[in-house]
């Protein structure tokens, strides 16, 4: 980690690299046990090991890097399912705002959310959870506003049927 803190741009590279060929295997490990999904997993390993290097100025080597690395993965663990349980609490509460009169959308489980596609969540996250406008979607996704605002209604009124 010393090399990888305060040596060249290449002699660092290198250094990066045996880091994460040295431990990248066990961080992989410890995270697919706690998320149980190996998906998410590996996109977490890469954030963890994204994390070493953003915060490669804090790390002090009087202490062991096994133990430094191990924190910043059990903390992104915690992050993750934090999120996790924001996303559907926030999405659990639009839903049942509207349809109220129901109960079948009080308790939102991702088992509501499966038959959507990968696309329907990511818009439907953009617009209720990051609280998108339909402009910046449209930008984003190179789609029409028009559209957008079709998809999402069906989407919603579809979830409130229960006819995903």
């Amino acid at each position: 980690m010393v090399i990888y803190q305060q040596h060249s741009p290449e002699e660092a590279f290198f250094a990066f690299n045996e880091l994460y060929v040295r431990f990248g295997h066990k961080v992989f490990s410890y995270v697919l046990k706690k998320l149980r999904n190996q998906s998410d997993a590996e996109d977490l390993l890469q954030k963890i090991f994204f994390k070493v290097h953003e915060s490669k100025h804090l790390y002090n080597v009087k202490y062991k890097f096994e133990q430094w690395l191990f924190v910043i993965a059990r903390t992104s663990v915690l992050d993750h399912f934090r999120s996790k349980k924001r996303y559907e609490k926030k999405l659990g509460r639009i839903l049942e705002e509207l349809n109220h009169q129901s109960d079948a959308f009080a308790d939102l489980s991702t088992e509501l959310l499966s038959p959507l596609s990968e696309d329907q969540k990511e818009i439907l996250e953009m617009k209720y959870i990051d609280e998108m406008t339909y402009q910046e979607m449209a930008a984003l996704l190179n789609k029409s506003e028009t559209s957008l605002r079709k998809m999402v209604s069906r989407m919603m009124l579809n979830l409130k049927k229960g006819n995903v």
